[in-house]
């Protein structure tokens, strides 16, 4: 069985990324905390309500925009396993050693990867869906 090894480089970019990542989103929930200290003590419930609403409407329609990413990708890189009929595709660096499998077993791979992009396809639509009727309820 061959082994596709994986890429130092590629490793680095992904660390780092996700520690960027960490970082901005704690600095941003700390920022969101202090900020609503100062603001819930100036408000009353519905102010604070209406001050939160678009907030809460630009969250949710980032995490369905995440959500649609990951399900593209999947769906993208299941066609390049399928078209190649090798998992993982010739071209992709890996970020750790991967067995590779060729033939109907990387097909099968393949089309689990497209089916489970579509699923979070559907997904992110139902969150968009959802969240506009839950915040459109709230206040």
């Amino acid at each position: 069985m061959d082994i596709q090894p994986a890429d130092p480089a590629q490793r680095r970019r992904v660390a780092i990324t996700l520690f960027s990542a960490v970082a901005g989103l704690l600095a941003v929930v700390v920022a969101f905390q202090l900020w609503l200290q100062h603001v819930s003590a100036q408000l009353d419930t519905l102010q604070l309500i209406a001050k939160i609403k678009p907030m809460l409407a630009v969250c949710l329609a980032l995490i369905a925009v995440c959500i649609g990413a990951l399900g593209m990708h999947l769906v993208v890189r299941g066609k390049r396993i399928v078209e190649d009929r090798r998992f993982p595709a010739r071209d992709t660096r890996t970020i750790r050693d991967t067995p590779v499998r060729e033939g109907d077993d990387a097909v099968r791979m393949g089309f689990a990867s497209q089916m489970g992009g579509l699923i979070l396809c559907i997904v992110a639509l139902a969150v968009t869906v959802l969240g506009w009727i839950w915040i459109r309820g709230i206040g």
